[in-house]
């Protein structure tokens, strides 16, 4: 537990407290990283106040390292590949929404499907940090089915066959781009809906009873694979599509193949880290069937 604390620490929510000694504390409007050096003094400040120690001393004693608490393990790491990925699907999108529309074609409407649905990648990665697991699951198993609606769609006319196309519809035919899809919208699945082989890691036990762990650095390890699996599955997608979308394809599918990459060697870094985590390992080698 101690390895898994280290690499993946549960963040405390930062959107709305930081913490001192391990306690909430107002933000002070002060929302990000480069702020944490003057949160250090403020914090030191307001401990100074309350327990009647000079103020210098509490900085020492209690803010040594203002990157101490959030900064950890692999967060950085993780922050740098996820802003990787995002932008460059970003840049894919706005490539398409810039095209000229063609009368009759969905192909307009696929992309700003496309571009509303990366926000799931957002939340996912947001509720992967605060520990839990089969929430982020819940997102990107219909993030997937909404993915594989707008690529579907981009080769579709008609109003009648718009009306009747359903997002779950659509995921056999994204299957045909990347074959490995259907595995990971499966694997999604057994999260949401209850099996025993999927949930053993939800539970934990005392000598006089056995109880449910909500969230957790084991659950964000996994959260965390999942949302990446997640991006590469969609990336694999658009580095095969758009050189069918474009004359001349962005190079941000050059790009993305970095990402890919990139990705790979993360998931070889936390297996190297955790090479005894069968759930880790299943996901790594799920990535490796969607890179193939």
């Amino acid at each position: 537990m101690e390895r898994y604390e280290a690499l993946f620490p549960v963040l405390p929510d930062y959107v709305a407290h930081y913490t001192v000694g391990g306690k909430y504390t107002p933000r002070i409007g002060l929302p990000n990283k480069q702020a944490l050096g003057l949160t250090k003094k403020i914090l030191a400040a307001i401990i100074s106040s309350q327990t009647g120690i000079a103020a210098t001393y509490a900085e020492k004693r209690y803010g040594s390292d203002p990157t101490e608490s959030r900064w950890l393990g692999l967060t950085d790491r993780i922050d740098d590949l996820f802003n990787y990925g995002q932008k460059r699907l970003n840049s894919y999108i706005s490539a398409g929404m810039e095209m000229p529309k063609k009368k009759g074609s969905y192909q307009d409407l696929s992309m700003q499907f496309f571009y509303r649905n990366l926000a799931a990648f957002d939340a996912s990665k947001r509720l992967a940090e605060l520990g839990y697991l089969c929430e982020v699951a819940a997102i990107l198993r219909a993030a997937l089915e909404q993915f594989a609606f707008s690529a579907h769609l981009w080769n579709c006319s008609g109003e009648e066959y718009l009306k009747k196309l359903r997002p779950l519809h659509a995921i056999g035919p994204f299957k045909q781009s990347v074959p490995a899809s259907g595995e990971l919208y499966g694997l999604l699945s057994k999260y949401i809906h209850f099996e025993y082989d999927h949930h053993t890691h939800f539970f934990a036990f005392s000598e006089s009873e056995i109880f449910t762990v909500q969230r957790g650095a084991v659950l964000r390890s996994y959260a965390t694979h999942l949302l990446f699996v997640t991006m590469c599955c969609v990336a694999k997608y658009v580095i095969q599509a758009a050189p069918k979308q474009f004359e001349q394809a962005p190079t941000t599918t050059s790009e993305l193949e970095i990402f890919l990459k990139q990705t790979e060697s993360y998931f070889q870094t936390v297996s190297a880290a955790l090479s005894q985590d069968r759930v880790l390992d299943r996901l790594h080698v799920l990535l490796r069937r969607l890179l193939s």
